[in-house]
């Protein structure tokens, strides 16, 4: 472990998977999602028995997937992303929320940790998604 990486703190919600990883541990899925700029909505729309859409406090019971947030305000440099080594990470962003600079920041940033995949999806683009790091190919792009 580097100095630098000793004064790096963990990203809010990533201190339970940290602790897992410290113990040689891992999610079952494989995948952590790291949210840039936002976090999951206090409340989200169902479908009720009778087909009408109902809006239910929390968040959706199929995210089954450990999520951590990068904040608003928060630098992508600040935190120490080790905990994602070997892991599937899909980084979530809303375009109209982050400017690119801060999302290749963000990427380089997990990049670093290396994860197993690293995929960006778009959440505004029709959940459009991408490779960044593949299982077949490594490194697909330039960040």
């Amino acid at each position: 472990m580097t100095s630098h990486s000793k004064t790096r703190r963990l990203p809010p919600y990533a201190r339970t998977l940290a602790d897992l990883r410290q113990k040689r541990m891992r999610p079952a899925s494989m995948t952590c999602i790291v949210r840039l700029d936002a976090w999951a909505a206090p409340e989200h729309v169902t479908i009720a028995d009778d087909g009408a859409e109902v809006t239910v406090a929390g968040r959706p019971r199929s995210v089954c997937w450990p999520q951590v947030v990068v904040p608003e305000g928060a630098q992508p440099s600040e935190f120490d992303y080790r905990f994602l080594e070997g892991l599937d990470v899909v980084v979530a962003h809303w375009r109209s929320n982050t400017r690119p600079s801060r999302l290749r920041s963000l990427l380089r940033e997990v990049l670093r940790a290396d994860p197993r995949v690293l995929a960006v999806l778009d959440m505004e683009l029709e959940q459009r998604w991408w490779f960044v790091k593949s299982l077949t190919r490594g490194v697909e792009v330039q960040l």
